[in-house]
């Protein structure tokens, strides 16, 4: 399993993460894409990887392309809560949910979207 961080979640957390040694595979946009690349452009490369997302984006099944990319590609991605918050509470929320993301990406089929609450529980999004 990997576990993409889009831009919105910027290069801090997951290069932590990968320096903690996540169990997850950890990747980030930056790694893979510009930076202005739009998101129903990179989207349709994550789902045939076969990723999920990790983002604060809380828009991407509001977007008519990109919830199209989402849908035809079967991506998996999460929201995590607090966008307007600190990196660090946004890392703690990660850290919180981070077994129910894993389990949520095993066991759901895709695509879906879930939004990971601040206590760290999932609530799967209408797509």
């Amino acid at each position: 399993m990997i576990l993409f961080f889009d831009r919105s979640l910027g290069i801090e957390i997951p290069q932590s993460l990968k320096r903690l040694k996540c169990p997850t595979e950890i990747t980030y946009h930056q790694e893979h894409f510009a930076s202005d690349l739009h998101d129903d452009i990179w989207l349709p490369d994550i789902g045939r990887w076969g990723w999920f997302v990790i983002g604060q984006d809380y828009s991407y099944h509001k977007n008519p392309s990109e919830l199209a990319a989402i849908k035809q590609h079967g991506i998996g991605a999460f929201y995590l809560w607090g966008a307007e918050a600190p990196r660090w509470e946004s890392m703690r929320v990660f850290a919180r949910g981070y077994d129910n993301i894993v389990q949520r990406a095993n066991i759901t089929p895709r695509p879906f979207v879930f939004i990971v609450q601040k206590h760290g529980g999932c609530t799967e999004l209408p797509i």
